[in-house]
């Protein structure tokens, strides 16, 4: 992604932290506002970690009641901590989850697993004929794992959906990440906006929030959504932080190759 004025930090250089903007006289915060920037947030980085690292499932974990109170998020989040950290540390998984409740309110995972445990085949096939399999190893409950295939953008999506759906912070917690992951892989250079433009398959566009600015990016290799701006962008307190861009090349069936995107990044811990 290229753009005629110079908004992407160089190497080296931290933003810093702005106050927050004073509210009107006898306004009060907006909690919406606040719980749609947070969502986005814990979107962006689960989209972040899940982009730039290779996944061999698209699971779905369940809780056994007997093993867990599956409507008890300080239960839960002890005996999940538990299991993924030892597996994390004795079989070399990675991983990242998102909670999401049943409409009873029990709570279930969804998400991405290396390919560091035991798979079983379920004999069972999902609606769209993609073998399932079971993962064993998992001793709270019970299992669904599907082997990537297709659009890892897709997935990725699919998974993101999870968080903003929900509007509700389970257990404190947008998601769950560990193991060995990547983090983004970013690479600033000087480039002529012009050059760029004038390649066959870029893509010009204009973002709202920061005006008489031109943005091209290279699309037809990536996995932008030829419909919609290659770059999305997440507002918080202390700018603007775009994602969802790449020039990586798609491979169906995962796992797939990191994916290098342009991005300005804000310092941030993950939960």
């Amino acid at each position: 992604m290229c753009c005629n004025r110079q908004l992407f930090r160089e190497p080296g250089w931290e933003a810093q932290r702005r106050e927050p903007r004073p509210l009107p006289s006898g306004a009060e915060p907006d909690e919406a506002d606040n719980l749609d920037r947070a969502m986005r947030r814990a979107c962006s980085a689960v989209h972040d970690i899940a982009m730039s690292n290779d996944w061999a499932w698209f699971v779905t974990l369940t809780l056994d009641a007997r093993q867990v109170d599956r409507y008890d998020m300080t239960a839960i989040t002890r005996k999940m901590n538990n299991w993924l950290d030892n597996h994390v540390r004795r079989h070399g998984l990675a991983y990242v989850l998102v909670p999401e409740r049943h409409k009873d309110g029990a709570v279930h995972f969804h998400g991405f697993f290396n390919d560091a445990l035991r798979a079983v085949d379920s004999r069972h096939k999902d609606g769209h004929g993609h073998r399932v399999y079971n993962l064993p190893q998992w001793t709270l409950g019970f299992t669904t794992a599907i082997a990537l295939y297709g659009n890892k953008q897709s997935a990725v999506g699919y998974v993101c959906k999870y968080v903003s759906k929900q509007r509700e912070k389970i257990g404190g917690r947008w998601y769950y990440s560990g193991g060995a992951l990547r983090k983004p892989e970013i690479q600033l250079t000087d480039a002529n906006i012009e050059d760029m433009e004038a390649a066959p398959e870029a893509r010009r566009f204009e973002v709202p929030q920061l005006p008489n600015i031109r943005f091209a990016a290279l699309t037809s290799q990536g996995f932008c959504d030829v419909n919609q701006p290659p770059a999305k962008i997440c507002e918080n307190g202390d700018g603007l932080t775009f994602f969802g861009l790449s020039t990586a090349a798609a491979a169906p069936p995962a796992p797939a190759a990191p994916v290098h995107g342009a991005k300005k990044m804000t310092p941030k811990k993950l939960t």
